[in-house]
């Protein structure tokens, strides 16, 4: 077992009064999904089955040791080269995911003001529903998520319903830019090329779209989308229908608490059941501690 302790001065907050609930914790809800099909693409499922034996601890002032849930405890995590606000920000989550009020108050309340305006929005965003596309300007950048590609490089089904979508949205909204997102796949073939293509071939001018070709899972849509996107303050997700929450989430982290990440979910192909809220919470974690 590691403990962590977060790198503050721990004398100086261990008597801070827990602050009032930000939100109320509920049982893991219908979403989330991994941004890459396994048809060519670089699935993070099985990643996400690959968990530790080794706990991560850490101490929370106002509180002692909080142990994450054994299973958020990924192998791929690194809590030891996290700074005390990344550990304190995953501890938020994990304790939110494990419905530990306490743990997670007491972590929210040494985070400074920026940090918890990032993980409160953040959190908001977990227990909240999606906002639609009428919630933000026609200006606002329509981001479309990569879902592999078939073994020959040509579009699949369900990353197609997602093209349609933002080819939708691009046609009602002729002055947003439109940002095709994901990376290197086996076989050589870059997602965001064919999805570009399959754009131009649907009479969306080329000179609006923007190549974001280094991804491989949601959480680096998000971060990547944002470096291309640096002074945007709200953004469109375009992605599946199982898939949307999670992607309004990673893109929240990725954007700020003030901005305004509205999702657009197209139909599954092959149609699949919803699934819980741990690969959101996974996410966050990878977000913070990756």
């Amino acid at each position: 077992m590691r403990t962590f302790m977060p790198r503050v001065v721990l004398a100086a907050v261990a008597a801070t009064v827990l602050l009032p609930s930000v939100v109320t914790p509920v049982q893991a809800a219908p979403w989330a999904s991994s941004s890459s099909s396994s048809l060519g693409g670089s699935s993070l499922s099985s990643v996400f089955e690959e968990l530790t034996d080794e706990e991560i601890v850490v101490d929370l002032p106002g509180y002692g040791e909080y142990r994450f849930p054994a299973d958020l405890t990924l192998a791929s995590l690194d809590p030891d080269g996290a700074s005390a606000a990344d550990l304190l920000s995953a501890a938020v989550f994990a304790a939110d995911y494990g419905d530990d009020a306490a743990a997670r108050q007491a972590a929210l309340a040494v985070l400074d003001e920026p940090r918890r305006a990032q993980v409160t929005a953040a959190l908001a965003a977990l227990h909240g529903d999606v906002a639609p596309p009428e919630t933000v300007s026609a200006q606002a950048p329509i981001v479309v998520l990569g879902n592999g590609l078939n073994p020959d490089g040509s579009v699949h089904p369900n990353l197609k319903n997602r093209l349609a979508a933002a080819a939708q949205l691009a046609k009602q909204r002729p002055d947003a830019p439109i940002v095709v997102s994901g990376g290197p796949l086996v076989g050589g073939y870059v997602e965001a090329h064919a999805m570009r293509d399959w754009l131009v071939e649907e009479v969306v001018a080329e000179e609006r779209i923007l190549v974001e070709d280094r991804s491989f899972s949601t959480v680096s849509n998000a971060r990547f989308t944002r470096e291309l996107l640096p002074e945007a303050t709200e953004v469109i997700v375009v992605t599946s229908r199982d898939h949307v929450h999670r992607a309004v989430v990673d893109f929240t982290l990725a954007f700020g608490p003030d901005a305004r990440v509205a999702g657009v979910g197209a139909p599954n192909d092959p149609p699949t059941t919803l699934p819980g809220l741990r690969g959101t919470y996974l996410d966050v974690l990878t977000w913070y501690l990756g």
